[in-house]
C-alpha cells in the first residue's frame, strides 16, 4: 500500500516541526533565567535582590521562540512542498504548532530542571546557595506559535503568484 504524498508531507512537516522545537526548547531551559538565593533557617530561602522579571522573561521567550519557529516551519512547508499548499496544510500547520510549542515547553522544563536542581533538600543547610526556575504556565501564550504559523502560510499564500 502506496502513503498518498499529501498524507507523507503532513507527516515529515509534524516529525521535523517536533524536532527542531524540541532542540531548540531544551537550549531554551538551558538559558530561562532563575532566581538564586540563600537558605535560611526554617527553609526558607532569601532571593537575592537583582531577581526581577524572571516570570516575564521566560514567558516572552517561549512567545517569541516559538512564534519564529512556526513561522520558520510554515514558510519552509510552503517554499518545499507546493503540492499541498492549500486550506488543510495550514489547519495542519496550526495544529502542529500547538503540539511542537508544547513539547518546546515540557523539554525546556526538564532541561532548566537538570541545570537548576536543588537535590535532595533533607542534605541542604542554611547558607547554603540555591537556583530555581520558576514554573511557567503560558495561558495567552499558547496561542503565539499557532496564529504566527497561519498567518506566515497565509500572507504566503497571498503573495505567491498562481501556479501555471
Amino acid at each position: 500500500m502506496r502513503i498518498p504524498r499529501t498524507v507523507g508531507t503532513a507527516a515529515g512537516v509534524a516529525a521535523v516541526s517536533l524536532l527542531i522545537y524540541s532542540a531548540v526548547g531544551a537550549l531554551w531551559g538551558l538559558l530561562r533565567p532563575a532566581y538564586s538565593g540563600t537558605l535560611a533557617e526554617g527553609g526558607q530561602v532569601i532571593i537575592d535582590a537583582a531577581a526581577a522579571n524572571i516570570e516575564f522573561v521566560s514567558f516572552g521567550s517561549f512567545v517569541a521562540a516559538t512564534g519564529l519557529l512556526a513561522v520558520l516551519v510554515s514558510l519552509s512547508a510552503y517554499v518545499l512542498s507546493p503540492a499541498t499548499r492549500g486550506p488543510l496544510m495550514l489547519w495542519w500547520l496550526m495544529a502542529v504548532a500547538v503540539v511542537s510549542a508544547f513539547a518546546f515547553l515540557e523539554v525546556g522544563t526538564v532541561t532548566s530542571g537538570w541545570l537548576h536542581d536543588v537535590g535532595d533538600p533533607h542534605l541542604l543547610a542554611a547558607g547554603d546557595r540555591v537556583s530555581i526556575v520558576p514554573g511557567l504556565a503560558p495561558g495567552i501564550g499558547w496561542a503565539a506559535a499557532p496564529l504566527l504559523a497561519a498567518l506566515a502560510y497565509w500572507c504566503s499564500a497571498l503573495v505567491t503568484p498562481p501556479l501555471q
